[in-house]
């Protein structure tokens, strides 16, 4: 198999020769270990996009406070401003743009890609057709509305602006829905198989918001956006950290087919068995906070093999999601690619 019928495989719960492999090449990874990595991925190549060796991060000198810990403050294109306090993490939103609900309906998103520009429109083909020749053509989707509005909002803020349910959040929410459709739509037409969500919606025991809250304010919201995938037939992939159980039915009434979820704060019989009952596909991502980060090779080993032997990735219907985070050993890491490659 090569890797686009590997990936294919897995999205549609058929046997494959070995677990088809999603790596994350972030920043962290590389600032830590350098071209070890790259040696390693390179040597064990993943299946959902082509490896390229990837630039070593160079930190530096003014990103670090006086008493030499790291410290950067930067603002992004939708006006938020993030203090950073681990290089490659994410950082704190605060000083947010949008104060209160009068300043809505005069903000202004990021600017799009020209979407009805020829040569636009062109590129974007050429790039899933290309993807397509040896990978399956995931694109992006945008499609978060916790997650963002935290971030030019606030968090608590924005709960309480869905409890008050005024014309303004809805007009807003409702604006940066036809936001993110245009690029979705944009990128069906253009050749994409296959669309990725992710918005944070649950903490370690249970659902930030409540399912009444989510179906009435972002269940509808997200079905707009994925409609038109599935009119055209296509993949919907969902991510979400925290335990967010209690939403699988919902992810299933807006089309969702495979999930990448926060494995740890489950029972991982019952992730299994939840993700069969509802038809989902699963990217199967190893604690990080643990045994990446403070467990042996062993432990790497033990967990990959436990994983392994629950969802059973060779009979179609998962994968491994890798990514290399702050604090991982070198050790560690090497563990984690060389047990999933030998599965």
């Amino acid at each position: 198999m090569n890797s686009r019928e590997r990936v294919i495989s897995a999205l549609t719960h058929k046997k494959v020769d070995r677990p088809a492999v999603q790596y994350a090449y972030f920043g962290p990874g590389y600032f830590e270990h350098g071209e070890k990595l790259n040696d390693l991925y390179e040597k064990y190549p993943g299946d959902f996009c082509g490896f390229v060796r990837q630039p070593i991060p160079v930190v530096p000198p003014e990103s670090f406070d006086a008493d030499g810990r790291y410290h950067v403050v930067g603002k992004d294109d939708w006006g938020a401003t993030y203090e950073y306090r681990v290089y490659g993490m994410m950082g704190h939103a605060m000083n947010f743009p949008i104060k209160s609900t009068q300043d809505m309906a005069a903000y202004n998103f990021p600017p799009l890609p020209d979407y009805g520009n020829g040569d636009v429109q062109k590129g974007m083909r050429e790039h899933f057709a290309n993807v397509k020749k040896e990978y399956f053509a995931m694109a992006g989707a945008g499609g978060a509305y916790l997650e963002r509005m935290s971030a030019i909002r606030g968090f608590e803020e924005f709960l309480m602006d869905l409890y008050e349910d005024s014309g303004e959040i809805n007009d807003f929410l409702d604006r940066l829905t036809d936001y993110y459709l245009k690029g979705i739509t944009a990128q069906i037409k253009a050749g994409a198989e296959g669309f990725s969500f992710g918005d944070d919606y649950g903490t370690q025991n249970g659902l930030i918001m409540s399912k009444e809250m989510f179906r009435h304010a972002i269940k509808p919201r997200l079905k707009k956006l994925t409609d038109p995938i599935k009119q055209a037939g296509l993949h919907i992939h969902f991510h979400s950290c925290g335990q967010v159980l209690e939403l699988f039915s919902d992810f299933r009434d807006i089309g969702v087919d495979s999930v990448w979820l926060q494995m740890p704060v489950y029972d991982m019989c019952e992730l299994r068995d939840a993700c069969k009952e509802y038809g989902f596909c699963s990217a199967l991502h190893p604690d990080r906070a643990v045994t990446m980060t403070r467990g042996t090779p062993n432990d790497v080993k033990e967990l990959v093999e436990k994983i392994n032997e629950t969802f059973k990735p060779k009979d179609g219907g998962s994968w491994f999601y890798i990514e290399a985070d702050t604090g991982f050993p070198f050790e560690n890491i090497r563990a984690l690619v060389e047990t999933v490659y030998s599965i």
